[in-house]
């Protein structure tokens, strides 16, 4: 039986934080930032944890400065549930109300989920499918008679009721962003979604409000996403977003737009 400890590095030993990383390329880059990053202040070394136990490094964990940054922890691919536990609750212990721990299946096993829980946190959404699209591969289409704009469309009578039917009464538009309406063959406007930069250099956003309830299966998600993806190729060279693992309608739109699902991801928050 193993028997585990949490160690906090010191600068010199601060490549064990990367010891799991598969991928050595990227080591060589990262450790020079991280080093830098905790030279300047910006990563506290206390909030470097390594799980450790007689087999080496099992895990390892950085908590944000930023307490809206969820934790996204990395294990060993076998590491046990005693291991998972161990780590999941010295980050409880230092978690502030806010912050969330999220276990993403490359780098964690998502199928020992219920050690998080045992040490304190508690499921905080459904499940999430990560997805991403490579902007460049494929041409899309957009639809003939959309309507974009930013906050003057968001104004509109009209726009102002379908969000509210749509439940999104209190979206935003946002600098940087373009509102998208699709409508009927009467004119009403029947699905809104928006495209904008995301805060990955060279990778968009889009955001898929919604088509109404009298319209969904017709086909108006699948058309509003390749027009977003479509405008947002003017401007970017990637996109990821997400949905949940229950919303089959939208897994099938990436699917049938190109997206590819890069990831299977669980939200938890302290108990």
């Amino acid at each position: 039986m193993n028997t585990y400890t949490i160690e906090t590095p010191t600068l010199d030993t601060l490549s064990d934080y990367l010891a799991l990383h598969p991928d050595p390329l990227d080591v060589a880059k990262r450790l020079p930032i991280l080093r830098e990053n905790v030279a300047a202040g910006r990563v506290r070394l206390e909030n470097v944890l390594v799980l450790c136990s007689e087999r080496g490094i099992e895990g390892t964990a950085l908590i944000s400065a930023a307490p809206q940054v969820p934790v996204f922890p990395r294990f060993r691919p076998d590491v046990a549930p005693a291991g998972m536990t161990a780590l999941a609750h010295a980050l409880r212990e230092r978690a502030e109300p806010e912050r969330k721990l999220l276990l993403q299946d490359d780098l964690a096993p998502l199928h020992q989920s219920d050690a998080v829980l045992v040490a304190g946190w508690v499921s905080d959404a459904p499940v999430h499918m990560m997805y991403e699209t490579d902007l460049q591969a494929r041409p899309y289409s957009v639809v003939s008679g959309a309507v974009e704009g930013g906050d003057e469309l968001r104004q509109r009578p009209d726009i102002a009721a379908l969000m509210d039917t749509l439940g999104h009464s209190d979206w935003e538009w946002a600098e940087g962003w373009t509102l998208v309406a699709l409508s009927d063959a009467s004119g009403q406007p029947i699905a809104l979604g928006a495209f904008g930069p995301s805060t990955r250099p060279g990778r968009a956003n889009l955001n898929m409000i919604g088509v109404h309830p009298s319209a969904r299966g017709q086909g108006y998600g699948t058309r509003l996403h390749a027009h977003l993806l479509a405008r947002a190729a003017e401007s970017f060279a990637m996109h990821g977003g997400g949905t949940e693992q229950g919303n089959h309608a939208m897994r099938r739109i990436f699917e049938k737009n190109g997206s590819r699902h890069v990831a299977t991801q669980m939200y938890f928050r302290p108990a």
